[in-house]
């Protein structure tokens, strides 16, 4: 079963966004010493010592659980039939635990002694660096990709029968039931494949720094510098003096690399050059059968290296890749030897330097592994404003056998690290612990303090906000009481009785946050480059993590020193780019003239474009018809004689997009255009609405002037520019969703012209109101309208300078106020272009939003296979992630030295599967589609059909058929069967990609990529 746990400590970092470099993952000298002195200092035995030893059992759980982990300690049998072994292991979640695509990395020490020795560099280094490791990996503010496993083990120590309740005769016993009882199990119950996981990293004895000429021996030197993998280290050594100024890692040539060679890297970036490393790299890949066999020439010298819980790894699967950290124990020389249980090492400032060292290198080195991130959102900002501490949620688990069974959440605490701690309801009463993800709103909860029996119980899912309610829609998996069935369960709860679809909503904050952190400077190319370019990487970012396709519609302008740069993103439905679809695109300027603050004008459309593509991607089913989402550049129009200046007519961004995406488009094919430009001036004082001269007599406005006058001239409505008759079809969706929303006081008033071809009646100057019309489209629509009249539109806007505001005469600097009478009024905008676009694309309500989906899908899934080029076949491979509840899957196509990211959905009806580039870098890319059918074929997932466009400049014209299938891939287990994720899964799945990086990733067996983790500074002497 899936143990996906989700438990986390993590800083905030302003509001929005949060910085992985703070905290920094480095640990301290003052640290590490009272760890030594006050935990692991003395003797850890079950006989000399026991209940020293059972101290630091309880210790170390105490820790683990005290930082976040899911905890578990595991008893088991030994070879003394009065004592029981323990391990404490503790599992830190990835974005992928729970998956077969997760790609473990373990950490590993043992915390028992021998009975006549203190237990200082034996192993207490090795504990002290753990628990600092745990410390620092929890602390990390975003979630990583792979699941990162700590491990503290018992009974490493070997003893004869002979000897007094001895408990482990052939040693390592407490690695060998982790490795076999634990760790095995779970990477099978995944269908993980043991050499796909990142490896297994031992600490043992890594105190002893000693640069004293000749304290480093070596096992039968005569032997020992001929032996393969080791003579180049032997005459490192050698040529050094042999000083014990080293830390050895141990690992098999080829093997273990990917492991290995992550930390060498860190560890040569680290500074600190006196501490080094030193190299004992086997070239035998099944070395523990060649040492037992007694066959390899060399055996003697490499049972010294495998003495201990490598050992167990190597004998369980020689598959898995592990390394061994140790200063060497005994080969090195101390001050005097070890002569007692309370003979301790000294620890100098070189020792704890090195142990420093060590620990925050093998941190670094996990993280790079696990695959942390850069930076992350903010728990508390992404989460619905009302999911808090005191929530309740209710709700059904859809039952094998068909019946709903109630269910209640309860959230017990939220933090703003994202921790989550919940009392879950169904018959049975758990306390869970989890985490919320931020990045792409998913939260998953498991036993606050389980047992072996309710360890991989886990209710995770993905929170969605519906008019400031909280709706949470996932899975229970696992046995989490007794009779509980071993399936995925739908669960679906609210903390609204009777809740029966989604009613998508923004909220006066998330508006109020995106305008002040985002849209509230000036964003001209001359007055303000940086802040236009933060603004524009801002909005393409923003929308990708959406799982909108995303263009960069790059182009020429009036100034050869100035490239303009609108941003397109398209959320797909199930026809997209076919003469099927029915396209709704929304559109909002994000450049400002260039003495123009930018709050409203357009930093208000540009907070409603991005609040719509957040909710619209959000829904838990797929819409009929696609949704677009146009940033433009170059709106604003400036004279040529103005130094810098990029467009001389205005709407130049908007024109080009009209020439390059949509005038090759069949116009019937498009529902409608909704521009947004300058939709925040809420103004309900006497007199604050002004009108351009002739307004009361011009055709199709007369009736808004009449009744502006009537309410005493004020500024709170709405201006809805549009034509009569011709775009009704699109301006009634808009009129019925904005009479049926909440708060009235906000009000709309219509200016409907009497032409179809306004534009042309404008530029012809022949009507005597022509300058009225001008001066209201004057936007954006005029670029839509004068390529084709037959494109339905409209403007919203608060009317611009027609209105008054606190500042009349705005500069660059002087922001419109965000009043809550303005919040208030943008967000009903928001609200209702949002619902006007989910209605003419089809979205579909909650109970209509059935689907069986593979199993296999749901967890994520590797397929491999051919694709038929003009120039013959050719192997390629489809890495699709985990699906989600919302419908957004990450996938990528790659034949090995080539890779695109698609994006698409899943139509269960029609078992039919369409993916499609995520970032296209040209016109020709974005309607490049991977069109086929995905059906079951016995125990595997089949995926057939063509490829048709330009998917890349190599690429050829014409379709290219293929067939993939998961025998063929990496997979693991799975009966195959279909999983009815009811009321979850929409009718058409929308699935996103990754970037290409996240192939390469999912290679890694084969190669280290760290590009992903902040820069490793050298380390600090001390803080």
């Amino acid at each position: 079963m899936a143990l996906k746990i989700i438990v986390t400590v993590f800083a905030v970092f302003l509001c929005t966004r949060v910085n992985s470099a703070d905290p920094e993952p480095w640990t301290t000298k003052g640290r590490l010493s009272a760890l030594l002195n006050d935990q692991f200092g003395d003797n850890r035995h079950h006989v000399t010592n026991p209940d020293g030893k059972h101290a630091v059992f309880k210790f170390l759980k105490h820790t683990f659980k005290s930082y976040n982990l899911q905890t578990v300690d595991a008893e088991f049998s030994s070879d003394d039939p009065n004592y029981k072994g323990v391990n404490v292991v503790g599992l830190w979640p990835g974005r992928l635990t729970g998956t077969r695509l997760d790609r473990p990395i373990v950490l590993t020490a043992h915390y028992d002694s021998a009975r006549d020795k203190a237990a200082v560099d034996d192993n207490g280094s090795g504990l002290a660096a753990l628990v600092e490791v745990v410390r620092l990996i929890t602390s990390q503010p975003c979630m990583q990709e792979y699941t990162v496993v700590f491990a503290a083990l018992d009974l490493e120590i070997q003893e004869s029968r002979g000897t007094d309740r001895s408990a482990c005769y052939a040693g390592y016993c407490g690695s060998r039931e982790f490795v076999n009882q634990y760790m095995i199990r779970y990477l099978n119950s995944l269908g993980i494949e043991l050499g796909i996981m990142n490896g297994v990293i031992i600490l043992d004895s890594i105190l002893n720094y000693n640069n004293t000429e000749g304290s480093q021996t070596v096992p039968q030197p005569g032997i020992y510098k001929e032996t393969p993998g080791l003579k180049e280290g032997y005459e490192s050594i050698e040529q050094d003096g042999f000083r014990g100024n080293f830390i050895m890692a141990v690992g098999r040539q080829e093997y273990d690399y990917p492991l290995y060679s992550a930390f060498y890297d860190r560890w040569d970036d680290a500074g600190q050059v006196k501490y080094k490393r030193q190299s004992a790299l086997i070239p035998l890949k099944d070395v523990v059968a060649a040492v037992e066999a007694t066959s390899d020439p060399y055996w003697q010298v490499y049972q010294r290296f495998i003495r201990d819980d490598l050992t167990s790894y190597w004998n369980a699967s020689t598959d898995i890749k592990a390394m061994h950290l140790t200063d060497t124990i005994s080969l090195r020389g101390r001050e005097k030897l070890n002569r007692g249980v309370d003979d301790r090492m000294p620890l100098t400032d070189d020792r704890l330097g090195f142990l420093k060292k060590i620990t925050d290198v093998v941190t670094r080195t996990i993280m790079d592994l696990a695959e942390f991130k850069d930076d992350c959102k903010d728990p508390m900002t992404e989460a619905p404003d009302a999911f808090r501490a005191g929530l309740k949620m209710t709700g059904t688990i859809a039952m094998p056998d068909g019946q709903q069974q109630n269910i209640s959440v309860t959230i017990d605490d939220f933090t703003p690290s994202g921790r989550v701690e919940a009392t879950v309801t169904s018959g049975w009463t758990l306390k869970l612990r989890g985490r919320f993800n931020p990045d792409d709103f998913h939260l998953a909860l498991r036993v606050k303090d389980p047992n072996w029996d309710n360890f991989n119980c886990v209710a995770s899912g993905h929170l969605h906000e519906v008019d400031s309610r909280v709706l949470f829609i996932g899975e229970v998996n696992g046995k989490c009481s007794d009779n509980w069935p071993h399936q995925i369960l739908t669960m679906i709860v609210m903390d609204q009785p009777g809740f029966t679809g989604l009613y998508p909503s923004t909220t006066p904050e998330k508006l109020r946050t995106l305008l002040t952190d985002h849209f509230g400077d000036n964003r001209h190319h001359v007055t303000n480059p940086t802040g236009k370019t933060a603004a524009a990487e801002f909005i393409y970012s923003t929308l990708k993590s959406y799982g909108l396709q995303v263009y960069n519609d790059n182009f020429k302008t009036d100034n050869e020193n100035y490239q303009g740069r609108n941003i397109v993103a398209i959320w797909p439905g199930p026809q997209a780019f076919t003469a099927r679809d029915r396209l709704v695109i929304l559109g909002a300027h994000y450049d400002t003239c260039r003495n123009n603050p930018g709050v409203d004008d357009n930093g208000s459309g540009l907070a409603a474009l991005m609040e719509a593509a957040r909710i619209i991607s959000s829904q838990p089913c797929i819409q009929e018809y696609s949704v677009g989402f146009v940033a433009f550049d170059l709106n604003c129009g400036e004279s040529s004689e103005v130094d810098g200046s990029a467009c001389f007519d205005g709407m130049c961004g908007s024109k080009h997009v009209v020439e390059d995406l949509v005038a090759p488009l069949d116009p019937t094919i498009i529902q409608g255009v909704i521009i947004m430009d300058s939709i925040l001036n809420y103004n309900n004082t006497p007199g604050s609405q002004t009108f351009p001269d002739h307004l009361q007599d011009t055709p199709g406005v007369q009736l808004t002037y009449e009744e502006t006058k009537e309410d005493g001239f004020r500024g709170n409505f709405l201006g809805i520019l549009a034509r009569q008759e011709y775009d009704l079809p699109l301006y009634s969706v808009f009129y019925n969703r904005w009479d049926e929303a909440e708060d009235p006081q906000y009000k709309r008033r219509d200016m409907m012209v009497p032409y179809k071809h306004i534009a042309d009646v404008i530029e012809a100057t022949t009507d005597p109101y022509w300058r009225v019309y001008n001066l209201f489209f004057n936007e954006d629509i005029k670029s839509f309208w004068g390529s084709n009249s037959d494109i339905k539109g409209m403007v919203l806007s608060d009317t611009i300078f027609l209105r008054h505001r606190e500042i009349e005469s705005p500069g660059r600097y002087d922001k419109m106020p965000l009043t809550n009478d303005r919040l208030g009024f943008l967000k009903k905008i928001t609200n209702v272009v949002t619902r006007t676009a989910m209605d003419l694309s089809g979205a579909k309500g909650l109970a209509d939003c059935k689907a069986a989906v593979p199993v296999m899908l749901t967890q994520g899934i590797q397929l491999a296979g051919k694709v038929t080029l003009s120039n013959g076949q050719k192997d390629y491979r489809l890495s699709v992630k985990p699906f989600i509840p919302n419908g957004r899957v990450e996938a990528s196509l790659s034949n090995g030295t080539w890779s695109i990211d698609i994006a698409g959905h899943y139509d269960p009806d029609a078992l039919l599967l369409v993916l499609r580039i995520q970032e296209p870098t040209d016109v020709p890319s974005v309607a490049c589609a991977m069109r086929g059918h995905l059906v079951e074929s016995g125990s595997s997932v089949r995926y057939s059909g063509v490829i048709d466009g330009s998917c890349s400049p190599g690429w050829p014209a014409g379709k290219a058929g293929f067939s993939l299938d998961s025998s063929k891939g990496v997979q693991g287990g799975g009966s195959g069967s279909y999983v009815v994720v009811g009321l979850v899964v929409g009718v058409a799945l929308t699935l996103l990609v990754a970037a290409a990086v996240v192939f390469i990733r999912k290679r890694r067996a084969q190669t280290v990529v760290t590009r992903n983790s902040p820069i490793f500074r050298p380390l600090q002497e001390e803080t």
